[in-house]
């Protein structure tokens, strides 16, 4: 569980951290920006994980 937290901690400042133009914003950008799809993808995959354990427990 400290490892998780750890890493929700970290996550916004990763995402913060990027350079580039922001020609887009709001939804656009956040569907456009690769590096947004990918923290979009790893926490729905985080979040499918935890919702497959917590279902077959």
């Amino acid at each position: 569980m400290k490892k998780l937290c750890t890493a929700f901690a970290l996550a916004p400042s990763a995402v913060l951290a990027h350079p580039g133009d922001h020609h887009a914003t709001g939804l656009p950008h956040l569907l456009t920006e690769p590096d947004h799809l990918a923290m979009i993808a790893v926490v729905v995959g985080v979040l499918g994980y935890a919702l497959y354990r917590w279902a077959r427990s």
